[in-house]
């Protein structure tokens, strides 16, 4: 079967959240079908990862992008009535290429990963479509818009409305929708009554997150990932301001380290607090991982499974997580997890697990095994495959 996959970026390295699925997904898929990609490409620099993915799919078109072009298409797009981050992601020469591919060699199935690239599947209904959410995008901007004053808290109010709306013609118009958790499963149908809907969840590579049992640094809190993304950028920061001062007041051993690409000025300036170590890039998160005695994700604005929790437990860290990123899982509170959004009581989790160890052994054993339990690879493949087996055999829209 001849499938176009069509995502927001190249889908290597598999270092943050969509582009570990999608990664995932495509090299998945093209063990039984042809698979061509679609994506953008953040800059010049990032179409040297294409050949990596022509390694597995049989073809992959990537455009470059520069974040001012978006930027002014979003602000045109305030006028137009489109969503911001629709218009954002609109290439003209993506467009083209799908167009020229669709009439040269039609596709069998179009899987669109993420509703703000939906809009390159939308000329062709006579195509079987399979809209993968992931989570609902416009969830995430009403969370922003709670975070912010005006004018912000306006904008990006307008977003959530505008594209909720996108997002219910979409899932209304595609064959199927995915999403990744039973959160985002009830909060669809909530919002969007009747669309056909599954859920898929993430998974994490088991072999390649496994601890190599080094050396543990005492008192070591680390957290993960794209330092320059909103909801990351608040996380540490609420970290610092409201839960570290009162770990290290308890345990004045107690150390974190913020691990990630693409730090903004504001995270930098955290590396100033007595204990917080600021990274930057790095080329293997694992060693931060297997050094610390703890994995911290005190995500406030948080959609969906953060792949930053299935790596940590997958390297047999117990986890302090927030409820919105704890809730992202299928693990009971206790199972290698503890979740709280109180900072009295975030805090108090973790100097518990860093001051009495036979408590973390016992959780660092119960987040490797609910990791392999519940989040491998394949046990999410085989759904998707089950997925697509429906989508191809119902009688057309």
């Amino acid at each position: 079967m001849r499938i176009y996959y069509i995502c927001q970026r190249v889908p290597f390295p598999p270092d943050r959240g969509d582009k570990i699925t999608t990664y995932n997904e495509i090299k998945h898929l093209a063990r039984q079908h042809e698979v061509h990609v679609f994506c953008m490409a953040d800059g010049v620099a990032d179409l040297a990862n294409v050949a990596k993915v022509e390694a597995f799919a049989a073809s992959i078109h990537a455009v470059a992008v520069s974040p001012f072009g978006a930027k002014w298409r979003a602000a045109l797009a305030l006028l137009s009535g489109q969503p911001l981050s629709v218009a954002a992601f609109s290439q003209r020469a993506l467009h083209r290429a799908i167009r020229q591919s669709q009439a040269r060699a039609p596709a069998d199935l179009m899987i669109v990963y993420s509703g703000n690239v939906a809009q390159y599947a939308e000329p062709f209904p006579e195509c079987r479509r399979i809209m993968q959410f992931a989570d609902l995008d416009s969830l995430k901007w009403a969370q922003y818009a709670k975070r912010h004053a005006p004018p912000l808290k306006w904008l990006y109010a307008l977003e959530q409305r505008r594209l909720l709306d996108y997002e219910r013609m979409i899932a209304h118009s595609f064959d199927h929708s995915l999403v990744c958790t039973a959160v985002e499963q009830r909060d669809f149908a909530a919002l969007i009554p009747g669309a056909p809907l599954s859920l898929v969840a993430n998974g994490v590579d088991l072999d390649y997150f496994k601890s190599q049992a080094g050396e543990k640094v005492p008192g070591r809190l680390v957290f993960t990932g794209v330092m320059d993304y909103l909801p990351n950028i608040d996380a540490v920061q609420w970290f610092c301001d409201e839960i570290f001062p009162r770990v290290r007041a308890a345990v004045a051993q107690a150390s974190f380290v913020i691990c990630g690409s693409r730090p903004t000025e504001a995270v930098k300036q955290l590396a100033r607090i007595d204990g917080v170590r600021v990274t930057g890039w790095v080329e293997d998160t694992r060693p931060e991982l297997d050094c610390a005695e703890v994995f911290v994700a005190p995500l406030r604005m948080a959609r969906g499974v953060q792949n930053k929790v299935l790596e940590g437990l997958a390297m047999g860290l117990p986890c302090v997580a927030s409820i919105a990123a704890w809730s992202g899982t299928v693990i009971a509170q206790g199972q290698g997890i503890l979740a709280s959004d109180d900072p009295d009581e975030f805090a108090s989790m973790i100097i518990k697990l860093l001051t009495d160890a036979p408590f973390r052994d016992q959780m660092a054993q119960r987040a490797r095994a609910q990791a392999e339990a519940n989040y491998t690879w394949q046990a999410q493949m085989d759904l998707l495959d089950g997925v697509i087996e429906r989508v191809m055999q119902a009688a057309p829209n």
